[in-house]
């Protein structure tokens, strides 16, 4: 231990893990889920102790991996090519639609989404989206609004077209990163307080993530008399999406189809699947793909298939690592 500890004071540096990011940042998280979120940390050189990036789990559901939007403008801020952005929001008064800067309305008014334009000094057009509120508000699991939403939707509608706009600017900087207004599911971002322990028990023992040959056994083993196919996809090409309304419920939906190098479209409902083939084809990140042997090749999981394990981040990671494992003692 003193080895390590004199090595990294020497380096000014510490090595981020899978076992440091269930231990002190998600310790609910799987191994797989672990280690996507230190694959992109390493991509993106983001350091989650400086509130850059967050993996976030909600009981039993898979983990969702988030930016801070303070990542995305101070790295734009940065880019010798960022020539500032237009934000607002989309906005139906009486009869007509109005398309205003920045996030207020008068409460006669019916918020209906945002838009938001980047521009960069070596393009004459700016890189403009729009965005539908309904497609992107965050719901409990009763349907109604969670609390930012309900309290700050024209603030949080306003966020999301500007994320889309910065990731097509400069999509080698901004790949693989979405901000937590994209992703519906997240209500608060979780803090990192020095002097506290985190809120879940910490698991005595970590596993490290599994190999490919070791995962390739188990998975063929176990899914003998389930119909599964195990599928390694070394680059996805595409990910298209298509919604739609079922006939016999009347409920929308959106079917994701996840097309890999070799052409062949693998199909899933889930937005937590479509979300993190999109960030390993923004990180270019080789991905195994457990989906039924039926005509859509429809997913059950996803596991990452990587052979590194480590990714260096700032001292701070450390220090606050030592004060949260004193107050556990």
């Amino acid at each position: 231990m003193g080895n390590e500890i004199e090595k990294i004071q020497e380096s000014n540096k510490v090595e981020l893990s899978v076992e440091i990011i269930k231990r002190y940042i998600c310790p609910s998280a799987t191994d797989q889920e672990a280690y996507m979120f230190l694959r992109l940390c390493k991509a993106q050189n983001l350091n989650p102790f400086l509130r850059e990036a967050y993996l976030i789990k909600y009981g039993t559901s898979p983990a969702t991996i988030v930016t801070g939007k303070e990542t995305f403008t101070k790295r734009a801020d940065k880019l010798p090519q960022y020539d500032g952005f237009k934000a607002g929001i989309i906005v139906l008064s009486g009869e007509k639609i109005h398309y205003r800067e920045g996030s207020f309305y008068t409460s006669s008014e019916t918020l209906l989404g945002g838009w938001a334009e980047v521009y960069r000094k070596d393009r004459t057009i700016p890189f403009r989206n729009e965005v539908k509120l309904e497609e992107y508000i965050g719901r409990k699991s009763d349907g109604t609004p969670n609390k930012m939403w309900a309290e700050k939707a024209a603030t949080m509608i306003r966020k999301v077209p500007l994320m889309q706009s910065l990731r097509e600017a400069f999509p080698d900087c901004f790949g693989g990163l979405y901000s937590p207004e994209e992703i519906n599911t997240v209500d608060n971002l979780p803090t990192y307080e020095i002097g506290k322990a985190p809120i879940i028990q910490v698991p005595e023992k970590i596993k490290m993530p599994k190999s490919k040959s070791d995962i390739n056994e188990e998975i063929n083993e176990n899914n003998k008399e389930t119909n599964l196919v195990v599928k390694t996809i070394t680059g996805i090409s595409n990910i298209t999406q298509t919604k739609g309304t079922n006939k016999k419920t009347g409920q929308e939906y959106c079917l994701y189809k996840i097309i890999g190098n070799e052409n062949i479209a693998y199909s899933t409902f889930d937005t937590k699947f479509a979300t993190l083939a999109k960030s390993a084809k923004d990180a270019g990140l080789e991905i195994e793909i457990i989906h039924k042997n039926d005509t859509y090749k429809t997913i059950e999981s996803i596991n990452i298939l990587d052979e590194e394990k480590t990714i260096e981040v700032d001292k701070e990671l450390l220090d606050i690592g030592k004060e949260i494992e004193k107050c556990q003692n």
